[in-house]
């Protein structure tokens, strides 16, 4: 009776798939009763216990769970079954920030709206009291009306009472990491929220040129440059850059205690770059953006690229001849919004994490 009533992928219809990673897909999903639409990811167990891999999705779900924000990607129920674990998250039908930067010039008029966007974001997640740490075009998508929202927070960190993590991982995209992350890579990385800040000016530059700023044939190449970010960081002479836009790019990819941000996102607020007639920062989020979606209905996939079809079999866990515990680390998984009406509140379980479950490797 009870396994009847829970929420399960059969209570979805999949209209498409939109994504795919390491360790499954997201799909775009109608619920066969509501009829509401929303994206879907599938995190595969099996992959994620070969991998030694299975707590980074506690920071993703609790996050878009607890997060009562209009900048983040918002959790409407999760569930597993033996084979997958479940995320059913809005659906954002304007694509990401990737999808807009290949489709568009982006004049510095759109570049100063969107980095203001993703600063909001970005003091969201940080006011919950988490670090990103993969901050990246990415995980930047649009809703319907045009506005940005974050997504994808497996790689999220929750920050001790000075405000800092420790980690001796350097996890993030290559071209947009920072390099107090890049130095943590086997040793003692103490770092705070500065590094998500060097990210946004990563994106900024990236915004404007076309190109991230430290891009090389090779990882190798790339994170040479980042760490000489300051005989490396270099401006094209044929394109016009604003004086303001430098300034503010060269303030966010600096060394972290001299990082515009470091002592509270009102520094950034403040900077001479975004000043304009259109929008302030209370007032942006009900601005008509640079870019409204042109949807034909509510599963519009016309800004997500083709995903090829997967043919290859899903791997799963052996039939264990003893208690094997290969289900133990998704105890407490399930959630449900529709709860809260009665109540109940998202759990929280704070979890450090590893890896991003959708990371694009970088290339050119």
């Amino acid at each position: 009776m009870i396994n009847g009533c829970r929420l399960k992928a059969d209570d979805f219809e999949v209209v498409k798939v939109i994504g795919r990673g390491a360790f499954g897909e997201v799909q775009l999903v109608r619920h066969r009763n509501s009829r509401k639409v929303f994206a879907m990811k599938l995190l595969s167990k099996y992959e994620m216990i070969k991998r030694s891999d299975s707590a980074f999705f506690w920071e993703e779900r609790e996050i878009m769970a607890n997060a009562n924000s209009e900048w983040i990607v918002q959790l409407h129920y999760s569930f597993q079954d033996p084979r997958y674990l479940y995320m059913v998250m809005d659906y954002m039908p304007g694509g990401d920030l990737v999808n807009l930067m290949s489709n568009y010039d982006v004049p510095e008029k759109w570049a100063k709206f969107y980095c203001a966007e993703v600063v909001l974001a970005l003091d969201a997640i940080h006011s919950m009291g988490f670090v990103h740490r993969d901050v990246k075009p990415d995980n930047m998508l649009l809703d319907a009306a045009g506005h940005l929202k974050l997504a994808d927070f497996g790689t999220c960190m929750r920050m001790d009472k000075d405000g800092m993590v420790r980690s001796d991982t350097a996890v993030g995209t290559p071209d947009y990491i920072s390099p107090e992350v890049l130095k943590s890579q086997g040793g003692d990385g103490y770092y705070g929220r500065e590094c998500d800040w060097w990210s946004v000016g990563v994106f900024l530059y990236e915004m404007l040129v076309g190109d991230t700023p430290f891009y090389a044939d090779s990882l190798v190449g790339t994170y040479g440059k980042i760490m000489d970010h300051k005989n490396s960081l270099d401006f094209p002479q044929d394109l016009e850059i604003s004086s303001e836009a430098k300034s503010l790019i060269c303030a966010f990819l600096t060394d972290r205690v001299e990082r515009l941000g470091q002592h509270g996102v009102d520094e950034i607020k403040s900077h001479r770059f975004f000043k304009n007639e259109t929008w302030s920062w209370s007032t942006i989020r009900t601005t008509n953006p640079p870019v409204v979606p042109d949807l034909t209905s509510d599963v519009d996939t016309s800004n997500f690229d083709e995903i090829e079809k997967d043919e290859s079999p899903p791997e799963t866990f052996a039939v264990p001849k003893a208690f094997a515990g290969n289900h133990l680390p998704f105890i407490g998984f399930t959630y449900n919004r529709d709860n809260i009406l009665f109540g109940n509140t998202p759990a929280s379980t704070p979890v450090s994490t590893s890896i991003n479950l959708f990371k694009k490797k970088t290339t050119k």
